[in-house]
């Protein structure tokens, strides 16, 4: 995969757009006594490690994507860890683990905390397929995996607001990451696929509501108040006293 300078640009208009799309979806709060879970502990799982291959450089050998030590040697587990480390030097790293942060906590407040600790699991394995499959380049990084859920945001957009906005949104992402694939920067497949992933996501949402309750169903993340509980009324006697 080849990032063309450009390449960085292409990133931030991706999140901008991410950020629109989040306007018009109903979204969670979080607070100190309520956190946003499920991103904090998906940042620790990536910033611990990333940040001490540079003390201890053996993380990043044990824990990085190699088709040849994943398909020749059976080293599976690289499929599912190397998201954990990064190849991109200080640099790279800073600036992942900052969108990591970004997006983490905008997604969870639009998907949910049941539902987006369901997704980024589903996310790793859907997509780790063709890695079983195709001899790539050695790497590591979690911008795969942090674009997908960026985009997957406009795939839920799609479906509980679907209207011009959304569309030209999600329009404008497809562009963005064409033009990122057409440039030879790989990262335009996950920004096209996210999409098309939370569309898929918002779907199961609806189909299987009493799992996964969809935030945009909570009454409380409309900003409408819960009704409040009717007193039951006493029985009468037969007589009506």
């Amino acid at each position: 995969m080849t990032d063309h300078f450009l390449s960085p640009a292409l990133y931030v208009l991706m999140i901008v757009l991410v950020m629109k799309v989040m306007d018009g979806l109903p979204q969670r709060t979080f607070s100190l006594r309520r956190p946003p879970k499920v991103a904090i502990g998906l940042w620790l799982l990536v910033a611990i490690p990333s940040l001490l291959q540079f003390a201890f450089p053996g993380i990043y050998d044990n824990l990085h994507r190699d088709s040849d030590l994943i398909i020749d040697h059976g080293q599976w587990w690289r499929v599912y860890t190397s998201f954990m480390v990064q190849d991109g030097g200080v640099g790279g790293t800073a600036f992942n683990l900052f969108v990591l942060a970004l997006i983490g906590f905008a997604a969870e407040r639009v998907w949910g905390t049941r539902m987006l600790l369901a997704f980024v699991p589903a996310l790793m394995l859907v997509f780790s397929v063709d890695t079983f499959l195709v001899h790539g380049p050695p790497g590591g990084g979690n911008s795969g995996l942090t674009f997908r859920l960026a985009t997957s945001i406009a795939g839920l957009a799609l479906l509980i607001r679907p209207g011009r906005r959304h569309y030209l949104l999600a329009a404008a992402v497809v562009v963005d990451g064409a033009v990122l694939l057409l440039l030879g920067d790989g990262h335009g497949e996950p920004m096209i696929t996210g999409i098309v992933a939370g569309l898929i996501a918002a779907l199961v949402q609806r189909r299987w509501p009493l799992v996964w309750q969809p935030v945009a169903d909570e009454p409380a993340a409309r900003g409408i108040a819960p009704e409040p509980k009717q007193a039951p009324q006493p029985e009468s006697d037969l007589e009506g006293h």
